[in-house]
């Protein structure tokens, strides 16, 4: 048995979202997204001197020395994986001890930030408080605090920050609010959630506005937001209306429901989550008391909650993008697909609607890139011929290859339904060009790579951003 080690460190879990699901729909795109998740992470980590601990299916553990490295590396890690082929990661971060041998690795740290990458939305990367007070004077990292939690079998709160560095995903508002309440009054709470389950589903204002006209008549969307007793009203005065002839009585409803129609929509979100999501359990972390039960209660009510927001968000950037995708707009439809497709990468659609906005631009890679990808997840390869913007694709040579391939990019050969056997997924490394080169006539000179180091420092300090440092590279290349 090998010598256990115990250390402080900077512990950084990545995850692919949604793997499993992915996988089990189609195991080339999957098995070639863990590659090139691998190929970035290992790089990387090594660049910035950390040390990885364990590969584990679809996710990494890796430790660092120091916490600004750990978070640099995490920042160019995305924003690498960003760039086409996509590849949907979360990143958590925190500092703490460690005890790791050749066998396992445990603690309460490695717990902690792995609780931290399950929280963390797609494309983001979420660090504990501890890691957020070793950086908050960093040049060029900024956080932004997305709330307190209750970890699993963690006793205490933790204090979770954003990195909202340019090319990072951010929620769109935190993901919880705390209040301040005595230790009685929470633990009334949490006896009283014991005997009784409370919905841990937020009410959606948009929703909410839906049903409140023409549905309203009826009481709908006073249902929908729990005021049965209310909603209940809206009908009998509708009935006794009509039975009675009174005219007041029979447009009483529809007016006051049209009226909560405005009335909600003038609301804020923060204003409609006040009123009608403060007995949300998710929402108030101060419910959180130390026997551990509580605890795990509260965590699986926050990451219901998670996916419920993180859900809702994936349908807006998607009919966001339908509507831009209709107006011609394709720059700004393939913005918004791209935010869902983050979200939530095995979505067929997405990927189809992507392929024919980079068709119409005449992007044949990134076109062939989402086509093949959206008929891996479902979209049947009739949908081509019969799209009339993919019919720049259809004449490229490079689709001649696509379609002679079985529909796969850079991948001859090969079914869809195939599975990739464990000898073609590990020559990733070996396929990458060897390091020495004796002699290269078209080698750049020696200045070009100079200054190209240079730009990479500038951007890596946060003084160039990545479409400045993309146009720079390209005027070297030019003289």
């Amino acid at each position: 048995m090998s010598k256990r080690q115990r250390r402080l460190a900077a512990i950084m879990f990545t995850d692919i979202v949604g793997y499993s699901a992915m996988m089990q729909k189609d195991e080339v795109i999957t098995s070639r997204l863990r590659n090139r998740h691998r190929e970035v992470f290992t790089r990387l980590t090594e660049q910035y001197d950390g040390e990885i601990l364990q590969y584990y299916g679809d996710g990494t553990l890796s430790i660092f020395y120091s916490t600004a490295a750990a978070v640099e590396c995490a920042v160019d890690i995305q924003r690498e994986l960003k760039q086409d082929p996509k590849v949907p990661l979360r990143i958590g971060i925190h500092t703490g001890d460690i005890t790791f041998s050749n066998e396992d690795v445990f603690g309460d740290g490695v717990n902690i930030a792995s609780r931290v990458e399950s929280l963390c939305v797609p494309g983001g990367i979420f660090v504990t408080g501890k890691v957020y007070d070793d950086i908050k004077n960093h040049p060029t990292i900024r956080a932004t605090s997305v709330g307190d939690f209750g970890l699993k079998n963690i006793k205490d709160n933790t204090s979770i920050y954003a990195i909202s560095n340019p090319g990072i995903t951010v929620p769109s508002r935190r993901l919880e609010s705390p209040t301040t309440r005595n230790d009685n009054s929470n633990n009334r709470k949490n006896r009283k959630a014991k005997k009784k389950k409370v919905s841990t589903v937020a009410k959606s204002k948009e929703t909410a506005t839906k049903l409140a006209f023409p549905f309203g008549l009826f009481g709908v969307h006073r249902f929908y937001l729990g005021q049965k007793l209310l909603g209940i009203l809206y009908p009998i005065a509708f009935i006794i209306g009509i039975a009675e002839g009174e005219a007041l009585m029979i447009c009483a409803p529809p007016i006051i429901s049209f009226l909560d129609m405005l009335l909600f929509k003038s609301m804020s979100e923060e204003e409609f989550d006040a009123k009608y999501n403060k007995n949300v359990p998710s929402i108030d972390s101060s419910s959180i008391i130390a026997d551990g039960t509580e605890n795990e209660l509260v965590q699986e009510q926050q990451l219901s909650s998670q996916k419920s927001y993180l859900k809702a968000q994936f349908v807006r950037h998607k009919k966001a993008g339908e509507n831009y995708l209709n107006d011609y707009d394709y720059i700004t439809a393939i913005e918004e697909f791209t935010k869902a497709n983050e979200l939530k990468y095995d979505d067929a659609p997405v990927h189809f609607y992507l392929a024919r906005c980079y068709s119409m631009m005449e992007d044949t890679k990134n076109a062939l890139i989402h086509l093949d990808a959206a008929i891996a997840f479902g979209i049947p390869p009739r949908q081509i011929n019969a799209t009339n913007d993919l019919a720049f694709l259809r004449m490229q040579p490079e689709f001649q290859t696509f379609e002679a391939s079985n529909y796969r990019f850079q991948e001859e050969g090969q079914s869809r339904k195939r599975s990739i056997p464990k000898k073609t997924v590990k020559p990733i490394k070996k396929q990458t060009p060897p390091k020495p080169k004796v002699v290269d006539m078209d080698a750049p000179p020696p200045d070009f790579l100079e200054k190209l180091q240079k730009l990479s420092e500038l951007r890596e300090k946060g003084y160039l951003t990545e479409e400045e440092f993309v146009k720079q590279k390209e005027k070297l290349r030019l003289k």
